[in-house]
């Protein structure tokens, strides 16, 4: 019996830190303050009878400001108007130092293949990878390319660069990173 009532004892305890432990903002909804409107404070009985011979101070205003009912309209937005349209600016133009290429602006349903049957044109492609999410296996819109050489790789990144594939005009420039750490 007395180890049933300190397991109990442990379980209670262990409740209560769980429920003050603040890191799910939702749970703990019942314990944020709220602001409530304040009632005014009760006149004393003094203050009633110089009220009512006509002595009495004046009526107390409120000296808070008063805050407009939509706090959005006195604030000016930073974003622009939906009306008007973004201007887009041309990428980054990075120019081949190495074989590895960036391909970007590739269609969803291009795959290693197709990135390598395209760059074959300008001389042989070591590798062609389109870059995937981790947990669903979907394209994020861009791969990387490697060729044998370097002169393959220029000529291919001046050529594709702006080329309409599969839909899209893709962007074609030299990569800044060196690819996955081979050990």
């Amino acid at each position: 019996m007395a180890e049933s009532r300190q397991s109990g004892h442990r379980n209670n305890r262990n409740r209560n830190r769980n429920r003050n432990s603040g890191s799910n903002p939702r749970r703990n909804r019942r314990f944020v303050k709220q602001k409530v409107p304040r009632k005014p404070k009760k006149k004393s009985l003094f203050q009633r009878l110089l009220n009512l011979i006509g002595l009495g101070g004046k009526k107390t205003k409120n000296n808070k400001k008063q805050r407009p009912q939509n706090r959005n309209s006195s604030k000016k937005r930073a974003t622009p108007n939906r009306n008007q349209t973004r201007q887009s600016h041309p990428p980054e133009k990075i120019p081949v130092t190495s074989e590895r290429l960036y391909v970007g602006n590739i269609s969803y349903q291009t795959s290693d293949e197709n990135l390598i049957e395209l760059f074959e044109k300008f001389g042989d492609v070591r590798s062609a990878e389109v870059v995937r999410h981790s947990r669903n296996a979907r394209s994020k819109g861009y791969a990387f390319v490697e060729m044998n050489n370097l002169d393959a790789a220029t000529k291919a990144a001046q050529e594709l660069h702006d080329h309409e594939y599969m839909g899209r005009k893709i962007i074609v420039n030299g990569a800044k990173s060196r690819g996955k750490a081979s050990d």
